[in-house]
């Protein structure tokens, strides 16, 4: 086998464990998923997996991650579209971030499932430091472009107001994956960021 067919396959077989992986955590849970269960769906040896992960919480952390530059993807669209619209109307571009995010906890159940148990598989230290790495730097950026558009409040320290907001996303992401009634508690989690918003939007701007 050449080098090009070598990197072909292995990156085959890393996808085809990755995709097995995902459909484990996110229907038997972390917990109850074991390596065996994963490469016999992928139908791969141990020997395979180990080559591509160290262990399953290596696995997990890179889903992880992918879940998290889905959300990143979705604040750096939010960005581009800031342009040209007149002032005030970014905020809505803002809610309306939020709410393609918080709604993807009942419309994508692997994103929901895999944010859901981050926080125990991972620990809160690591858990908090994947989160700033992968998407608190697109965050500022975007409450960046709000306040050089004269629509966040005066004064407020962007970094500590991303942090905040991320926080309260994934919050609400556990509140609406843990419910009985997730459409109900998804309403309650918008409602709350809507008020949130009303709170950082400049004074002139309120209503």
């Amino acid at each position: 086998m050449n080098d090009t067919r070598r990197r072909m396959y292995a990156r085959a077989s890393k996808e085809a464990l990755l995709e097995c992986a995902r459909e484990c955590f996110s229907t038997l849970g972390y917990e109850a998923t074991t390596v065996a269960e994963i490469t016999t769906r992928a139908e791969l040896s141990k020997g395979a997996f180990y080559r591509h992960f160290t262990d399953k919480r290596a696995a997990f952390i890179e889903l992880f991650i992918e879940r998290l530059e889905v959300a990143s993807e979705l604040i750096r669209a939010g960005e581009r579209d800031l342009a040209g619209l007149p002032r005030g109307e970014g905020l809505m571009v803002a809610a309306r971030v939020a709410t393609d995010f918080a709604s993807m906890s009942i419309s994508d159940p692997v994103h929901r499932e895999l944010l859901r148990q981050a926080p125990e598989v991972l620990g809160a230290d690591v858990y908090e430091e994947i989160d700033n790495e992968h998407v608190l730097a697109h965050l500022v950026s975007f409450f960046a472009a709000l306040d050089a558009r004269s629509e966040l409040a005066e004064g407020l320290p962007l970094t500590t107001l991303g942090n905040l907001f991320l926080r309260v996303l994934c919050a609400g992401n556990t509140l609406v994956s843990g419910a009985e009634n997730q459409e109900a508690v998804l309403a309650e989690v918008l409602h709350s960021l809507s008020v949130f918003f009303v709170g950082v939007t400049a004074q002139d701007l309120r209503f």
